[in-house]
């Protein structure tokens, strides 16, 4: 028997985990409902990309990327992106793909919009956009790496020194002048001679420039929605203004409250022999309220549970208590009248006593 239960726990926790790592799964799959049919494009540079990322149209999920794989000839090399996309969405003709920033840890998406060359007419699937009509990733590393030859050039030690000689040269020692000359000479002298390195820099920024020149549409697009989220702010000034004030006033009064409440609440906690002391003293009350105050809330609990009013059905109310004769011929009269000559509650109140 007890193997039997062993087993029938085994089973349904064997059963419960793998329902659960289904559904991981998947969530982390995001499959794309529907029926789908397959397209291409080329890109220059597919960075960040990843295979299951999103494929999207006006910022709505239509797709995934399903392949990424290296193409072209030596020396011109392409990346080829393979992507699902759903058989209500078309490619045109004139369809762009664009590789872009979905959240600010990297991950990347594919963006497809209307271009403003080629024919607008659906494409058959498994169609290619070519090199011509994508936007292929945006690095911000080539932003740091454009400044890197600079930063190269520059010996902390020498920045060192030349600003200390400048501290001392302000400061009224006249010695300091000429190391301060000396020092920019020697610095003027290193830049000046890293020729190929600033070079370079200016290669690097030239490719930073061309990126963000290729990247127009989409900072224009930016911007349009900052403006009208800020018109939207605008626009809703004054309850926004008088949302403050609101938040103001319930602040100013809790505040007051606090001023008010705060000196007997000090003087409760530091008062001699203390609240704690007293609350000792006290013990054997504390420990009888906690264990009937269950109950009490309970019979509350009863007679408000049918609506915002008190509902009694009095169970054990004896009116003869001021009648000492009465009090004690009424229950045998009552037992005699019975049948099985035994006095009962009612139904509601025998069930009651049962729980």
């Amino acid at each position: 028997m007890k193997i039997r239960k062993v087993l029938f726990g085994l089973i349904a926790f064997l059963v419960v985990t793998s329902v659960m790592t289904w559904l991981v799964y998947a969530t982390l799959q995001r499959q794309v409902t529907g029926a789908t049919t397959e397209y291409g494009a080329e890109f220059t540079d597919v960075f960040g990309l990843r295979e299951g990322d999103d494929v999207r149209m006006a910022g709505v999920r239509v797709g995934r990327v399903s392949k990424i794989e290296l193409g072209g000839e030596p020396g011109n090399s392409k990346a080829r992106v393979d992507f699902a996309l759903q058989n209500d969405q078309e490619i045109l003709g004139n369809t762009e793909a664009s590789i872009l920033y979905q959240n600010i840890v990297g991950q990347r998406y594919l963006d497809l919009r209307l271009g403003q060359t080629g024919e607008p007419t659906p494409l058959p699937g498994g169609s290619v956009i070519p090199l011509s009509r994508t936007i292929p990733s945006f690095d911000v590393g080539i932003v740091l790496n454009g400044y890197e030859p600079l930063f190269a050039t520059i010996d902390p030690k020498a920045a060192d020194q030349i600003s200390q000689a400048a501290v001392q040269a302000l400061s009224g020692d006249t010695t300091a002048w000429a190391t301060l000359v000396d020092k920019s000479g020697k610095l003027t002298e290193t830049i000046a001679g890293r020729d190929e390195l600033l070079g370079d820099m200016i290669t690097g920024m030239d490719r930073l420039f061309g990126t963000l020149a290729k990247q127009n549409g989409n900072i224009e697009q930016t911007l349009d929605n900052t403006k009208k989220m800020v018109v939207s702010l605008n626009a809703r000034r004054p309850e926004l203004v008088s949302s403050m004030g609101s938040l103001s006033r319930v602040v100013s009064q809790l505040g007051a409250v606090t001023n008010e409440v705060n000196p007997a609440l000090q003087a409760l906690i530091t008062r001699e022999p203390g609240f704690a002391a007293h609350l000792v003293t006290v013990e054997p009350q504390l420990a009888f309220m906690g264990a009937n105050l269950p109950k009490m809330l309970k019979g509350l609990a009863r007679a408000t549970q049918d609506g915002a009013y008190v509902n009694v059905y009095p169970c054990e109310l004896n009116a003869l208590g001021f009648f000492p004769g009465l009090n004690d011929v009424t229950p045998v009269i009552v037992n005699a009248a019975t049948p099985g000559n035994q006095a009962q509650h009612t139904p509601k109140c025998r069930s009651m006593a049962n729980g």
